[in-house]
């Protein structure tokens, strides 16, 4: 049962576009093979509205003048029975004989039929019916590309085919009533009434629930009505308010999905502004007519009109185009700019001509309309493109702009701190991106990086990573996307160095309606691309770092065990060796050696490890310059000013590394600035240490950027080792000197 279900379904599928592809031609035929070509055009009243052929019969048929009876067949009765034909069996050059109102009055004249002639041929040739052809293939995509099979795909459908059906029956073919076409697009009106409404309803996403007898009884009397308009029941004009029903209602809808569905504002605004903009040149035609004779002017105004329909199928399913979505976003740039481009130029040219009479010379007119053109694209088209974009496609990325931007960040990101600071401000920030998450994966083990708005027990696990790399690199629908609690997930981008995998960009809710588009997806995977990288360098440095601290701190300790060895063990066998001297008295030079040796490994074990740094920073500063004075009483003075608030202490790696620093900014002011005063000055509070060694030495030259490479082709050891260790602990080195007016070396660190 299922099986034939599908295969019927398949077979309506296969037929339907090529029947009303027939249909479509069939009158098309007609409209040029079945046409009256009687040399004049009336409207439905009966009143002259074009003269195609010039007679010299007199008098002669004028413009506005009524069509009383043409032949044997009354005008009148000819409108009241749709399978009446005009002008039926006239052969060309046939005299027929007009009775038309004139002036008021009604007269008779003779009208050579002229049969098909260029004038008609072009009108014919230009008005809307090729529509439909548009509409029809709208339609044909819909069908056969786009899922998934539900009612708005069934809707959308019959949308295209209905008007693509009463726009080849309604252009110059139901006026003639050629083959029943009258009958045929009053029938068509009738059905696109529910089709409209029911469609507005439902796009871009439904407004309500509706019981199903109430949409069964609003298809089944629109079918009733063209039941009745068949056999010519109805009144002659009743299916204009049933047109009126079907294009007022679908108004009403937009309004009420823009105003209770926010969400959706980008779809609605798109299809508003493209069917603004379809009618404008339609309505800007018949503005400038009335000023200006243009020839096809009619056929000009529509040149809008077939953006109409690819709109409805953009907004429809733009989200289920893939790449292509870049294209047309293109396409409708493009289109919509020449559109306005075009109606801005022609006034404007004309102008010209009226001012300057310049049109008379073709070619002057025609370069002037190419510099205007290509002026316009290249100043003025990337700005239209943008607003376009941003306003109406949802593309709220400025792609090349952003690029640039960040990929100049990152390269000065020197940490994952860093990294996701720029993520934050520059990227999320930009894509109004409400929930993110940033993971480090290492061998299948995630680690949390960054986040925003998500709860932890919402991330993926471990065992999730297969799921992540498989659902990788496409937008994710909520009805499509990952299982809870995963589901709050909506585009996934794998940060890649090669064929590793080295973390992963999780992107959630988005203001306004949660959507990825695709042609953000390529732009942001560059994102990641240029992320994995700036990772990468990063993950190394903190390697390199890490390995470099380690083996500070391997010194450190290897320090410390030799001050205890010499403290311990050389200190104590010095002592016993004297002790245990045979000698009962030292001589004076033994004595004055010994006190010498012992003074010296002494200071080495105090350099070697500052036993006074156990007790915190303040009091090691203040022991290490009583220490440099002891070793320098002649020449220079050292003292330290180091404001406490209260006791201080901080992480043992911490304390050594600033120690170190300002131990070294001291000796470097002894040994090479030969410096008369030294002054260590500072303040130490719970989360800072700012510390300063000022002297009056001679001063050097401060380097633009203390880059660690120059310091070292430089052979600055000292400023380089100051730098490592201020880096270590993410302390910062100010440096301010110059030639003859001494130096002062600032170390700041922040607890983090």
């Amino acid at each position: 049962m299922n099986k034939s279900k599908y295969s019927l379904g398949n077979f309506v599928e296969r037929t339907i576009p090529w029947l009303v592809l027939t249909l479509l031609l069939l009158f098309t035929y007609a409209k040029f093979f079945e046409h009256p070509y009687a040399g004049f055009r009336v409207n439905s009243d009966g009143y002259v509205l074009y003269i195609f052929v010039e007679q010299n019969a007199k008098p002669a048929l004028e413009l506005n003048d009524r069509l009383i009876q043409a032949g044997s067949l009354r005008w009148a009765d000819f409108k009241s029975d749709y399978r009446k034909l005009i002008f039926e069996n006239v052969q060309p050059g046939e005299i027929v004989l007009l009775t038309i109102q004139h002036a008021g009055e009604e007269i008779t004249i003779p009208w050579k039929y002229p049969g098909p002639n260029r004038g008609e041929i072009a009108d014919l040739l230009i008005n809307e019916g090729w529509l439909a052809y548009v509409f029809w293939l709208c339609g044909t995509l819909a069908l056969f590309s786009l899922r998934p099979r539900d009612e708005r795909w069934r809707l959308m459908i019959a949308f295209n085919y209905l008007t693509a059906i009463w726009l080849t029956v309604g252009s110059g073919v139901s006026l003639y009533h050629i083959w029943g076409s009258p009958l045929i697009l009053r029938m068509s009106i009738w059905f696109c009434i529910p089709v409209y409404l029911r469609f507005h309803w439902l796009f871009p996403r439904k407004l309500t629930a509706i019981p199903t007898f109430i949409t069964l009884t609003c298809f089944t009397i629109p079918a009733i009505l063209s039941i009745l308009e068949w056999f010519q029941i109805l009144p002659v004009n009743l299916y204009l308010y049933g047109f009126l029903i079907a294009v007022a209602g679908s108004l009403l809808f937009f309004i009420a999905h823009f105003i209770f569905q926010p969400d959706v504002r980008n779809d609605l605004r798109l299809i508003m502004f493209v069917t603004a903009l379809a009618f404008l040149p339609a309505i800007l035609i018949g503005v400038i007519a009335a000023f200006i004779s243009i020839p096809g002017a009619a056929g000009v105004g529509l040149v809008g009109l077939p953006i109409l329909p690819i709109a409805y199928l953009y907004g429809v399913y733009r989200r289920q185009l893939g790449g292509l979505e870049v294209r047309v976003n293109r396409f409708f740039s493009i289109y919509l700019f020449i559109i306005l481009l075009g109606f801005m130029e022609l006034p404007l040219l004309d102008a010209l001509d009226q001012v300057a009479q310049i049109s008379s010379e073709a070619l002057v007119t025609s370069l002037l309309a190419m510099v205007l053109t290509a002026a316009a694209f290249i100043w003025v088209y990337p700005a239209f493109e943008s607003f376009i974009e941003r306003r109406f496609f949802g593309i709220t990325l400025p792609s090349r702009q952003l690029l640039e931007r960040y990929s100049t960040h990152i390269t000065t990101s020197v940490s994952i701190l860093d990294l996701t600071k720029v993520l934050h401000d520059e990227i999320l920030s930009s894509l109004l991106i409400r929930q993110f998450a940033f993971l480090l994966s290492d061998r299948d083990n995630l680690k949390l990086l960054s986040i925003l708005n998500v709860e932890e027990n919402n991330l993926p696990k471990n065992a999730d990573v297969p799921d992540l790399q498989t659902q990788a690199g496409g937008y994710l629908p909520p009805a499509l996307g990952m299982k809870p609690p995963l589901d709050w997930i909506r585009l996934i981008l794998p940060l890649k160095l090669g064929d590793e995998t080295i973390g992963f960009w999780l992107f959630g809710r988005r203001d306004p309606d949660d959507l990825y588009a695709q042609a953000e997806i390529p732009i942001l995977r560059s994102l990641a691309n240029q992320t994995a990288v700036a990772l990468s360098n990063i993950l190394q440095t903190q390697q390199i770092k890490e390995m470099y601290e380690a083996n500070i701190l391997r010194q450190e300790q290897e320090r410390l065990r030799l001050a205890r060895d010499l403290h311990d063990s050389v200190l104590n066998e010095l002592a016993a060796l004297v002790i245990g001297s045979d000698a009962p008295v030292l001589s004076p030079k033994i004595q004055q050696t010994y006190e010498m040796v012992t003074e010296r490994v002494r200071e080495i074990v105090s350099d070697l490890r500052p036993p006074m740094l156990n007790y915190g920073l303040k009091l090691a500063f203040d022991g290490l310059a009583d220490n440099l004075m002891e070793r320098n009483l002649v020449s220079t003075q050292i003292a330290a000013n180091i404001t406490a608030n209260g006791e201080c202490r901080y992480a043992e790696t911490v304390e050594i590394n600033i120690y170190r620093i300002v131990q070294e900014a001291c000796q470097n002011a002894l040994r090479y600035a030969h410096a008369k005063h030294i002054q260590i000055v500072g303040t130490l509070s719970t989360n800072t240490i700012d510390i300063a060694v000022e002297d009056d030495g001679i001063g050097f030259v401060t380097e633009t950027n203390l880059k660690l490479t120059e310091m070292i082709a430089n052979k600055h050891f000292g400023l380089a080792n100051m730098l490592e260790r201020a880096d270590l602990i993410g302390a910062e080195i100010k440096i301010d000197s110059s030639p003859g007016h001494g130096a002062k070396i600032r170390v700041l660190w922040e607890a983090k």
